[in-house]
């Protein structure tokens, strides 16, 4: 220390002559003394508020705390350097002495300029250490903001020494280290071990630094990755050794890992993407935005993005988004915009814009994002498409018509014009549909629909409710004109359409409804036009009936019937009536035909010609027809013939039972339960249902093999060729009451009976006839060859119990 600061002392001496002597001295010599005192209690009290610069400490002092004790307080309290002035130079006391790491030792008495240097040694040695304090503080500060930990190895003698952050390689154990090298080895990662000891070798054997990151296994908690930087230094005995210091870079690491993934996403994302400066100016895009806008990297830096595709916001100027963004709160937006490709082709775009700022505050970067949502605009296009148009057809579906149907009647009201609508049915779609096939079907619908298109004007519209319904909307238009548009759609479906190798020919019945003479909406109109189509069927189909209210009393009545037919089955009011079958020759009664009737419980008996073409249209017939094969089982178990054996029993079938999945379950399931025998069951079925060919051998050969016997009803009034006698299996056919009711006055009705009974025996099928009612009508059918026959003549219908009477006689 300069001796131009005047230099603090204190002196610490019990007898006053030699500390009042000594005080003299160093005055002498310019030192300044602060305080003198003569125990070690007064120099603890004392010290703090003069802070000397050095402690002239007696070893024998008055009080409890000799010299010694007071010097190892002094330096542990407060650093400040102390020579022992004393009488005793004993080796106890020389080594209770030396423990405090003294200054200076001078035995009494002394030279005064002994004492002068021996202060100025003390002096300059402090200010050593003090600078060295402060290094090190510097270089402990510096460590602990780096959180940086220093460690050094020495090989010969295998130890390793470390201070500083080393938390995340040695965990919660207390610094400095001391331990071998392996107890270091067993922190490092296994994967990660043999490289680490690699190049501690390798770096003992260079001189030039190294750096080295390995992972740790996990002491703290979770592994961490380590940075150490090392070099070899030669020791003071020639060993060499390694220093270094480390760092834990888990956290680089973490970051490190999220750039990468952002990068890979940057990358490979199929959004585009654009970072621009604070200007706007283009800095970087991905590959997704060079394949989307067309544009070269090089292309695009530099420009502003609303420039370079021509961005546009529908309603908005797109370029002082930028500036709402900035002056905003939450600085970001995102919405639909219209770009341009480089090729100058529109594409709309879902955008995401950013603003980024930096740590002050302000705006550093603005990053857009954005995708071509072409392909979600045309799926949303498909899909609407789909939710407005029949999927078979194209053409408009009801939810598309009944909005057009509302605009119409709308601007009709207001232009105080009248409003047409056509309600169209195709007649029999049911029997093909059900017997050709659903596939076949559709392609009728889809012929039909294509030519109703072409029957219309512009500003027409036609569309597909379902099934086999179709209406077309007419507006300001007139009664003459909804004639002629409704004739003209019967003449185009009049023209035979060729499926499945068959012609088949398709007619309609139309019901018109005219606003607001009908009805003042487009429910009352609807219902005004679907009651006119069923007045058209009722009149003999492929036709048109414009709506008279008397209509709707007959339409009421039909849902009247089809809302009882569905209630008759479970309320019992369903019958099965009897009609003997016999034989011709003689009179013998060989089997019934069963025949539902309905016993209304207000309309009384209603015949079967009224209810079943209801229950056929309505689907009610799916739960009629088992209904009255099982009574029928059940009833006629047990009647026996003239033979005594049982008589045989003959059930209708419609076409939608037969070629319904389940019928043949169905079929073997009633004979179980019933337990009447299969083979004295016939059932009869139409031509029309034996149109589907490899259906109707299937389900035939099914019959067939439980022993059912199949006959074709109403042979000759329907669709058949001999083709289809020919391949399928039918035991007999029943010929329509239609070519015998003017026999025999009818030459030509005889010729048809005698080709039917001359193809039934070339196929070896049995022939029934029905509706004979006279004598001559069964003598000329006997003549001509027909074996059994049913009618009036014979008897009526009866209800079980008259049956069994009936049965009583030996013939009829």
């Amino acid at each position: 220390m300069s001796t131009m600061t005047p230099v603090n002392l204190m002196i610490v001496e019990d007898e006053r002559i030699v500390a009042f002597d000594l005080k003299n001295q160093l005055q002498a010599y310019g030192y300044e003394v602060g305080a003198t005192v003569a125990s070690g209690e007064q120099a603890l009290q004392r010290i703090a508020e003069i802070a000397p610069d050095l402690v002239l400490m007696d070893i024998h002092l008055d009080g409890q705390m000799d010299g010694v004790e007071a010097a190892l307080e002094i330096q542990s309290r407060h650093q400040i350097p102390v020579i022992y002035l004393t009488a005793y130079a004993e080796d106890d006391t020389l080594r209770r002495a030396l423990a405090s790491r003294p200054f200076g030792y001078l035995v009494k008495p002394w030279d005064a300029r002994e004492l002068h240097a021996t202060i100025q040694m003390a002096l300059a040695r402090r200010e050593i250490e003090v600078a060295v304090e402060k290094s090190e503080l510097r270089l402990k500060l510096a460590m602990d903001a780096a959180s940086l930990g220093v460690f050094e190895w020495l090989p010969l003698a295998n130890r390793l020494h470390g201070d500083g952050h080393l938390r995340a390689l040695f965990g919660d154990r207390p610094v400095p280290l001391d331990e071998s090298r392996e107890c270091f080895l067993s922190r490092v990662d296994t994967e990660d071990r043999e490289r680490v000891m690699n190049m501690l070798s390798a770096t003992l054997a260079s001189d030039d630094p190294v750096r080295v990151e390995f992972r740790t296994v996990g002491n703290n908690g979770e592994p961490h990755f380590l940075e150490a930087h090392i070099k070899a230094h030669p020791s003071p005995k020639t060993e060499r050794r390694i220093v270094g210091v480390l760092q834990d870079v888990s956290e680089r690491h973490r970051n490190e890992e999220h750039l990468r993934r952002s990068s890979v996403v940057f990358e490979t994302t199929a959004e585009a993407i654009v970072i621009t400066d604070a200007r706007r100016r283009i800095i970087a895009v991905n590959p997704a935005f060079c394949q989307i806008s067309g544009y070269s990297e090089q292309d695009a830096l530099g420009f502003e993005p609303a420039i370079l595709l021509r961005a546009q916001r529908q309603g908005l100027d797109y370029a002082r988004l930028f500036e709402e963004l900035v002056n905003g709160r939450e600085g970001y937006w995102q919405g639909e915009v219209i770009c341009q490709r480089q090729g100058g082709e529109s594409f709309p775009a879902w955008q995401s814009l950013s603003v980024v700022r930096n740590l002050a505050g302000v705006v550093s970067n603005f990053v857009i994002a954005f995708s071509d949502v072409s392909g979600i605009h045309a799926a949303e296009a498909k899909l609407y498409h789909l939710a407005h148009h029949d999927a078979l057809t194209g053409l408009p579906n009801r939810l598309l018509f009944d909005d057009r149907f509302s605009q119409a009647i709308e601007l009709a009201s207001r232009q105080q014009q009248q409003c047409v609508l056509l309600f169209l049915d195709l007649d029999s779609f049911k029997v093909v549909n059900d017997t050709l096939g659903h596939s076949i079907g559709d392609e009728l619908l889809r012929v039909v629909a294509s030519r109703l298109r072409g029957t219309l004007r512009g500003a027409d519209t036609i569309a597909r409710l379902g099934g086999d319904e179709f209406v077309v909307l007419a507006g300001g238009t007139s009664p003459q004109y909804a004639a002629e548009l409704a004739q003209k759609i019967l003449n185009t479906l009049s023209p035979p359409i060729s499926l499945a190798g068959d012609n088949v020919t398709v007619s309609g019945s139309i019901g018109i409804a005219i606003y607001p003479d009908d009805g003042k909406d487009r429910h009352q109109l609807m219902r005004a036009a679907d009651i006119a189509m069923y007045s058209a069927k009722a009149g003999g189909r492929n036709g048109y009936r414009f709506y008279a209210q008397d209509m709707a009393e007959r339409s009421n009545q039909r849902l009247y019937l089809e809302q009882g037919l569905r209630r008759a089955i479970e309320a019992d009011q369903l019958l099965v009536h009897y009609q003997p079958q016999v034989d011709l020759a003689d009179r013998r009664v060989t089997g019934i035909e069963a025949l539902v009737r309905w016993n209304h419980p207000e309309l009384g008996m209603i015949p079967p010609g009224r209810f079943i073409p209801v229950a056929e249209e309505s689907g009610v017939i799916d739960r009629l027809g088992p209904w009255v094969l099982e009574r029928a089982c059940r009833e006629a178990l047990g009647l026996k013939d003239a033979t005594g054996r049982q008589l045989q029993l003959a059930v209708n079938v419609s076409a939608r039972e037969f070629m319904r999945s389940d019928f043949i379950p169905v079929v073997r399931e009633i004979l179980l339960r019933t337990g009447f025998p299969a083979t004295a069951l016939e059932l009869e079925i139409t031509e029309s249902t034996l149109q589907v060919i490899e259906r109707s051998v299937e389900v035939l050969r099914d019959l067939k093999s439980l022993g059912v016997a199949v006959s074709i009803d109403d042979f000759g009034t329907g669709y058949s060729s001999l083709s289809v006698l020919r391949d399928l299996p039918i035991d007999r056919i029943k010929i329509d009451r239609s070519f015998i009711h003017d026999l025999p006055e009818n030459t030509g009705g005889i010729a048809i009976i005698e080709a039917m009974v001359a193809l039934a025996r070339s196929l070896q099928l049995a022939i029934i006839v029905e509706g004979i009612e006279r004598p001559e009508q069964a003598a000329i059918l006997l003549q001509l060859g027909c074996q059994s026959g049913q009618g009036y003549l014979f008897s009526r219908p009866f209800a079980h119990e008259q049956l069994l009477v009936l049965l009583a006689n030996a013939a009829l």
